[in-house]
């Protein structure tokens, strides 16, 4: 048994948590706990939760009822119910593949490393070239993603992904008031820079596998959709991550880049002029509630006052 807890929090997919969870059963290095966080109100998974806690385990099975919405709320509460110095976290319509634990908890061992993180394998989807950017902020704001994506040897990151991420559990604390009631897009932002501004190593190895499996999202935020109110509430998470903890470089610049390139998801003016020429609908239509979101963030930056300090 490890010194690792797993985080599963779900809502509304029991057929995806039954797979995710044998998954979990199925681990080479056994977890020192598993916590699943569900809605009171959702009936369909509390029935596969019980099936499973009534089937004993190599590891401590634990469940914790929320009746807020959002992913935060139910990773906070799955946290403090976890046992581990360590804690992982994947999504319900993930599985982990056998030796995801073996890998992640080998990176521990350098006690610099904060947090470990792997790739999130997804059907029809094919690997990034060598050499492919992942988990980065660039100097002037931008953020980088391709988790999904990532080859080639384990190396820092600014940013892992929550389907796949863990934390030593001294080092977490999750954000308060980010929009969106459901995913809240880009929380990891605020997770990831705050233990990188501890000095802290965040590690990703595309080694670290599971197979993700998107399923439906039941908030505004939905996959392969321009829903004006999540695209409004992803770009304030992601820029108020930025300005909290991007330092004194990235923060500026992020407000600079912002306006006037920005990217596809919440463009800027010269995102936009692409847009325009490439008759691109979706990111025309992320404009104006990308940059409200944006703004919003910044409005809220300012009223805040200076950004905490961190100690080591």
């Amino acid at each position: 048994m490890s010194n690792i807890s797993v985080i599963v929090p779900t809502y509304r997919r029991p057929a995806d948590l039954l797979r995710c969870l044998n998954g979990i059963d199925g681990q080479e290095l056994a977890p020192h706990d598993v916590v699943v966080i569900y809605r009171d109100t959702d009936d369909d998974s509390i029935r596969v939760i019980r099936e499973w806690q009534s089937v004993p385990g190599k590891y401590g099975k634990k469940s914790v009822q929320v009746t807020e919405p959002g992913v935060l709320v139910a990773m906070k509460e799955g946290t403090k119910a976890a046992g581990g110095e360590i804690v992982a976290y994947t999504d319900d319509d993930a599985v982990p593949r056998a030796d995801w634990l073996k890998r992640m908890s080998a990176h521990y061992a350098d006690p610099s490393v904060g947090g470990v993180g792997g790739r999130d394998v997804q059907e029809g989807v094919k690997e990034g070239a060598a050499g492919e950017k992942v988990g980065e902020v660039t100097w002037y704001g931008k953020l980088i993603g391709n988790h999904h994506i990532g080859t080639g040897a384990a190396r820092e990151v600014d940013v892992l992904k929550g389907v796949n991420m863990s934390f030593r559990k001294s080092l977490i604390k999750f954000p308060e008031g980010l929009l969106g009631s459901g995913a809240q897009v880009h929380f990891e932002v605020h997770l990831c820079l705050r233990v990188r501004r501890f000095g802290r190593k965040l590690i990703y190895d595309p080694a670290i596998l599971v197979d993700h499996y998107p399923a439906q999202r039941f908030d505004t935020d939905q996959r392969n959709r321009v829903v004006p109110e999540a695209v409004r509430h992803a770009a304030y998470n992601m820029h108020l991550g930025i300005l909290n903890w991007g330092g004194a470089v990235r923060a500026p610049a992020r407000i600079v880049y912002s306006v006037t390139v920005g990217d596809r998801s919440a463009p800027g003016l010269a995102r936009l002029l692409i847009a325009c020429l490439r008759r691109e609908r979706d990111v025309l239509q992320s404009f104006v509630p990308g940059q409200q979101g944006q703004w919003k963030s910044l409005w809220f930056r300012l009223r805040q006052g200076p950004p905490p300090r961190m100690r080591p």
